[in-house]
């Protein structure tokens, strides 16, 4: 694959631990806004296959090197009253972890529902 140069575009005294962090945080607000919103079902195949293909889209990204989702199955409701009544995703579905390698270094950054704060947060797990 030819180098780019996109450096260029990114202040020159940011660090590779920025820039890492950075896209890390690119890749986790743009899964988490895929699937918010999307209609969803109890049913074990369709939830497998919105999470495998959202985390295939995630991996195309730059400097992705592995993506898991899991969407919190207890959370979605399993009990439709008419034809028109279906769950969709939330904030407090959805479970992630993304390992994200730019250049020498590598962040796994993830997305959970943290009960004590009642919100889905995105943090920085670990960077080596």
């Amino acid at each position: 694959m030819p180098k780019t140069n996109e450096k260029i575009y990114f202040s020159p005294d940011l660090t590779e631990r920025e820039r890492a962090c950075f896209e890390a945080g690119i890749k986790l607000g743009a899964l988490y806004h895929i699937l918010c919103g999307i209609p969803i079902t109890s049913n074990d195949k369709i939830i497998d296959s919105i999470e495998n293909g959202i985390e295939a889209a995630i991996a195309c990204q730059p400097y992705v090197k592995s993506i898991k989702i899991i969407l919190d199955r207890d959370k979605i409701t399993k009990n439709k009253s008419t034809q028109f009544d279906y769950d969709e995703i939330s904030g407090k579905i959805i479970r992630a972890e993304l390992t994200l390698k730019y250049e020498t270094i590598e962040v796994i950054a993830k997305i959970d529902w943290i009960e004590d704060l009642q919100y889905p947060l995105m943090f920085i797990e670990k960077i080596y």
